[in-house]
């Protein structure tokens, strides 16, 4: 039994490429196997100003382009594309104390799918789907997200230029 666990020790070490994987072998002939992430996504930070109210741009390798807003700068618009890689659009507004949200998605073709998926809340609450155009009444102060992508059951093109403004 101990022969054909040293066995599979290599073809698991082979199957993880980007993986680092600890095994553990214990006198019982049972095989542990924890894995942990060696390499770290590899995310591409771009400072940009977006009328002086965009802090930072990050696209990660899961599809998604990350934008943070300053609360105090708004009303402010956002210009994304969603091409083959990305596919979604989180906008995260800490510090938001307003009682009120709006925004609107306005894309360059109209027969594009592009909607407010959902918000996150300050609480870890979120609420959606919402459509093109988004009012929420706001409970509390904190970091706010609009998760902004596709709808799944709607159909459309789902790459293009698209300005999302918030105020």
């Amino acid at each position: 039994m101990k022969k054909s666990v040293l066995l599979m020790i290599p073809l698991l070490l082979a199957s993880c490429k980007k993986q680092n994987t600890e095994v553990k072998i214990t006198d019982k002939d049972s095989l542990s196997a924890e894995t942990h992430s060696a390499v770290k996504p590899k995310d591409s930070v771009a400072s940009s100003e977006n009328r002086d109210s965009l802090k930072v741009s990050v696209t990660n390798k899961m599809g998604e382009a990350v934008k943070i807003i300053d609360a105090e700068k708004l009303p402010s618009t956002i210009d994304q594309t969603f091409d083959d890689k990305i596919q979604k659009l989180i906008i995260r507004i800490p510090n938001y104390s307003k009682s009120k949200l709006h925004g609107v998605i306005t894309p360059k073709n109209n027969n594009m799918n592009v909607r407010f998926n959902q918000i996150k809340l300050s609480d870890g609450t979120y609420d959606g789907p919402f459509g093109r155009d988004i009012s929420y009444d706001i409970k509390g102060k904190g970091e706010i997200w609009l998760i902004i992508g596709k709808d799944l059951m709607a159909e459309g093109e789902n790459t293009g230029p698209f300005s999302v403004t918030i105020d």
